[in-house]
């Protein structure tokens, strides 16, 4: 960007000194104000951006839940131009996490209706800290992309609580949960399989963190994964 600028600078320092100025007529003049208006609104749009990937307020420290291959951030951050999910208070800092294959695709096949076509679909799930399960889902069906279920979210799902919040992992796998409310795990400790159940568009992992209703930020490994992080 420095580089960009200063040869802005320096090309139009040299047509500046030229023996003549271009002279634009009305409709130019017109077009340039616009060109000019929609360089700062998408500017700002994407300056905007940058603030998502940080925040201020202390994070969770979590285990990654995922251990076998490398995946992708799709929705992450404190912004939400780079994470949907951070327009819904109890949502704000939510991951949501694909698997990639060889070729760095998430699946074989564009959007496939055959689930077992997505990399990430029966990707056994660690709990992410050492806490007490408050809540488990686990008969809700895995259903055919692009179809989803906005009558129960979370779909299958373990929701443990942890460093002082709940910590809800959600999409699971139909009949994979392998824990129930009361039950009391450990950080590394096997809680069910990667599925397609509940208000999804695709198998994937949402993983997020709330105190008293609202989302907490949450890191992994002292990460905080923003939209297009990459974990292996």
């Amino acid at each position: 960007m420095v580089f960009f600028i200063a040869a802005v600078f320096l090309s139009w320092k040299k047509v500046n000194k030229l023996p003549f100025k271009t002279e634009f007529n009305l409709s130019q003049k017109i077009s340039m104000v616009i060109y000019g208006l929609l360089i700062l609104v998408f500017g700002y749009y994407n300056v905007s951006t940058f603030s998502g990937f940080s925040t201020n307020m202390k994070a969770v420290q979590l285990d990654f839940p995922l251990h076998d291959g490398v995946y992708y951030v799709g929705q992450g951050g404190s912004h939400v131009q780079i994470n949907y999910h951070h327009a819904h208070e109890s949502q704000a800092y939510a991951v949501d996490i694909v698997k990639l294959n060889a070729l760095g695709s998430r699946a074989t096949g564009i959007y496939p209706n055959e689930l077992d076509k997505y990399e990430i679909f029966g990707d056994e799930l660690t709990s992410p800290c050492t806490g007490e399960v408050v809540q488990a889902e686990n008969d809700l069906a895995d259903l055919v992309p692009p179809n989803a279920d906005p009558k129960n979210v979370a779909g299958n799902s373990v929701v443990i609580s942890c460093e002082g919040v709940e910590v809800l992992l959600a999409h699971m796998q139909e009949g994979s949960v392998r824990v129930q409310s009361g039950d009391r795990v450990e950080v590394g400790e096997p809680i069910g399989l990667v599925g397609n159940s509940g208000n999804t568009s695709e198998p994937h992992l949402h993983i997020h963190a709330e105190k008293d209703g609202k989302g907490v930020p949450i890191e992994f490994d002292g990460r905080f994964l923003v939209r297009n992080s990459i974990v292996w």
